[in-house]
């Protein structure tokens, strides 16, 4: 079974173009976030201000309208009376007024977070700068647990092999041995020693090793034999153990290949809702190279969903904040997801440490071990650097205002 490098795509969509598009850096993926921040910050503060100022009008009307009604009740005069009803009117619809404008307010703000969070995604879900130290690091996984990549295992299996095919008639253990190696696949091709495979070829060198002479010229191949013997007993249980980390890499994919249509299925609906048409998204934002026409893109994006919610509110006014309660409600819970997931993949990255902790004192695969060791550092730091789970969901709980 070869291995399948489930974290490098975050898994298969989280490379996304890789090889059309290069290795970005860390400083690349620290400027995207900056920039989102950045935007994201800009809607909170320009939100909060006209909240504050809305409330500030909104205290004020309530006060007046409380004088108000304290001097109604010491007024004897009718036309007075009158003058201070007509005043208190207009002071109701300033004040109902208000509170609409800043409902209004707060679905803008809350809708515009939404949707730059949503088409951040997009490239959040693909970090470039994972694919170098991945690919070093599964590389030299591999590596490790392929039997040809040690001094004297070829020259040795192709004796051994020999062996196997001069005795198979003779033999049902050795027939069934040369069948699952031709079944399984070649060790030169890199094919992984684990589970049948590996007790399979346990029992054909066992017979090899019996089968050679006890003279002084025997004596090498004997030594080399038992060597190699050795070397495949530690394979089988390191790639066993390996096998029992990558079993969460499918499940993670799995789960990733479930948001990705999630999160398309999400951008168009919203681009829908915005009257923006996928193809000039995907110009001006997602095949952008430039960041800064990117950010330029984005902050245009506010001006037009700002538009959109007003729009909305007044052509729709009893049921228009359902058209975007339920889109935001759903971005948020994609967020939370995706930072779930980020937040699993970071653990099973960890999980290698066990496995390095357990072998790097081996035999034979010791030295290739402390070398992964290295690698997987590089790895963790790519990763750490391009994403930080529970500060993502964190963000995820507190990205829109209650109203």
């Amino acid at each position: 079974m070869k291995t399948k490098i489930y974290t490098i795509t975050l898994i298969t969509f989280l490379l996304g173009s890789i090889i059309a598009k290069g290795q970005t850096d860390s400083t690349t993926v620290s400027l995207e976030q900056s920039l989102k921040n950045s935007l994201l910050k800009s809607i909170q503060i320009k939100t909060d201000s006209m909240d504050n100022q809305l409330g500030t009008k909104l205290h004020d009307l309530d006060a007046k309208i409380q004088m108000l009604d304290a001097s109604l009740n010491q007024t004897s005069s009718e036309a007075q009376k009158i003058e201070k009803l007509i005043e208190r009117v207009k002071l109701i619809e300033d004040f109902q007024q208000a509170e609409k404008d800043a409902e209004l307010n707060i679905y803008q703000g809350n809708y515009q977070s939404a949707i730059i969070n949503l088409v951040a995604m997009e490239r959040e879900l693909r970090p470039l700068i994972l694919f170098g130290a991945t690919r070093d690091f599964f590389q030299t996984l591999n590596s490790v647990g392929n039997p040809t990549s040690y001094p004297g295992f070829n020259e040795w299996y192709t004796g051994f092999r020999d062996f196997i095919d001069k005795n198979k008639k003779e033999s049902p253990t050795l027939s069934v041995v040369s069948n699952l190696i031709s079944l399984t696949g070649d060790l030169s091709a890199g094919t992984p020693i684990f589970g049948t495979f590996s007790q399979a070829l346990f029992t054909g060198m066992s017979t090899y090793v019996e089968s050679i002479g006890t003279g002084r010229r025997d004596k090498k191949l004997r030594d080399q034999s038992q060597d190699m013997f050795e070397l495949i007993t530690e394979l089988g249980q390191y790639t066993n153990d390996k096998n029992l980390i990558e079993t969460e890499w499918e499940a993670i994919d799995t789960e990733l290949e479930e948001l990705k249509k999630l999160y398309e299925e999400n951008l168009t609906k919203n681009l829908e809702i915005l009257g923006i048409k996928k193809t000039e998204f995907e110009k001006r934002y997602s095949k952008e190279n430039d960041a800064n026409l990117r950010y330029e893109y984005l902050n245009e994006l506010t001006s037009i969903i700002a538009k959109r919610v007003k729009h909305e509110k007044d052509t729709n006014p009893k049921n228009w904040k359902n058209t975007f309660y339920n889109e935001m409600a759903e971005i948020q819970s994609l967020k939370i997801r995706f930072g779930s997931i980020t937040f699993r993949i970071s653990e099973n990255i960890n999980k290698y440490n066990s496995l390095i902790d357990k072998y790097k004192t081996a035999k034979h695969i010791g030295p290739k071990i402390n070398d992964l060791e290295s690698k997987l550092n590089n790895l963790k730091n790519a990763f750490d650097k391009a994403f930080n789970p529970l500060e993502y969901i964190n963000a995820a709980n507190k990205m829109y205002k209650v109203d």
